[in-house]
């Protein structure tokens, strides 16, 4: 039994069809799932990865500006960094310079941890450059950063 009207139902067709949110919601929901697969091994979640990379990029950083690297809110951010270093993966510390800046720290287990977790990323990236090719994929970035700017302004 149907509740809406035809008008309705045919903009539910559309939505099905065309929500820029839901497709990228499925796509993410599908690479998330492959990532976390070839992640496993490593004990990180694919959301943890980048908050390893950042810190085994860039050094000892702190909260607001590791949070604003990665575009996450700091609530967010705090909740995945107090997993990490529950693990002994990351520490955090008062700044030297400033007792109220929290400094995230990689660990020797991070970076070991991390560096294996690269090698199964690494191979998943290859698994999927080589399933949608290496052009559609950078065309895809492309495309998302704009989309993300869009969004954003």
């Amino acid at each position: 039994m149907h509740y809406l009207t035809a008008a309705e139902l045919d903009l539910c067709a559309h939505v099905r069809a065309m929500c820029a949110c839901n497709q990228l919601r499925r796509a993410t929901r599908g690479m998330t799932a492959l990532y976390e697969s070839a992640l496993a091994p490593s004990g990180l979640k694919v959301t943890q990865l980048p908050i390893l990379v950042g810190l085994g990029s860039g050094g000892d950083l702190s909260v607001s500006t590791l949070a604003d690297a990665l575009a996450l809110d700091r609530t967010t951010l705090t909740r995945n960094l107090k997993v990490l270093e529950g693990r002994g993966l990351i520490r955090t510390s008062e700044s030297d310079d400033d007792a109220r800046v929290r400094m995230v720290s990689l660990t020797l287990d991070g970076a070991d941890v991390l560096a294996t977790a690269l090698e199964h990323w690494e191979e998943m990236q290859l698994v999927v450059e080589e399933r949608f090719g290496r052009e559609r994929l950078s065309a895809l970035y492309g495309e998302l950063e704009a989309l993300g700017d869009v969004v954003e302004a």
